[in-house]
């Protein structure tokens, strides 16, 4: 149990670190954009596949920058695999910032490699990387994967300020989060939770965010 509540705090912290350097990209985009657009997450059904959602709370999600926010943590009823998955909307300059290098590193976690990894047939693509926070004789160990997407796929670009705000100059820009908890036992012979929940989640979020009329 504590183990998952370091999880949870780690998590949160992504949410609100990701807003504070973003106030100079207000001159790009009309707030109606943002706040229609973190609207259509509320419509994101709780099961996808296998996996069953239920929601989470985040205190004071909504700081500079941010204009929505998704908290669930997902269980698959049946591998009994479990994931945290956290969705950003907002204007594109704090959206595209503020990584897991940075976020979780904030919150003592040492954060490896990042890697891209492809998800699904839909040419989607994230980074993941697992991060460790040793305490008190105690190891707290998560895989992580984060990608975005302003419409146009979820993608992982090295340098996402310059291509959603500089190149695209995207209007409104969604972050994706999706976390487990590393300190169970191994199963190296099942395919990744993460990489599992992707593949059913992706779809469902593409007909709640992006389909015509949404």
């Amino acid at each position: 149990m504590t183990r998952f509540l370091t999880a949870l705090v780690a998590s949160a912290l992504v949410i609100v670190c990701g807003a504070v350097h973003g106030f100079w990209s207000d001159r790009w985009q009309q707030p109606v954009e943002t706040a229609a657009a973190a609207a259509r997450m509320d419509a994101l059904p709780l099961e996808a596949g296998d996996w069953i959602g239920a929601p989470l709370e985040v205190k004071n999600p909504q700081t500079g920058g941010v204009a929505g926010t998704l908290y669930r943590r997902y269980e698959n009823h049946r591998t009994g695999d479990a994931a945290t998955v956290f969705l950003v909307c907002g204007r594109s300059g704090p959206v595209s910032i503020h990584t897991p290098e940075v976020c979780y590193a904030a919150d003592g976690f040492v954060v490896g490699a990042k890697s891209k990894t492809p998800v699904g047939d839909n040419d989607a693509a994230f980074f993941s990387a697992d991060a460790v926070k040793s305490k008190a004789g105690s190891e707290t160990r998560l895989r992580i994967f984060w990608g975005w997407n302003d419409g146009k796929g979820w993608t992982a670009p090295d340098d996402a300020r310059f291509t959603y705000v500089a190149y695209r100059h995207s209007p409104v820009l969604y972050k994706l989060y999706v976390q487990r908890d590393l300190n169970g036992p191994a199963q190296a012979s099942r395919e990744e939770p993460c990489q599992s929940l992707l593949k059913v989640l992706l779809p469902e979020l593409d007909r709640t965010l992006f389909a015509p009329g949404s």
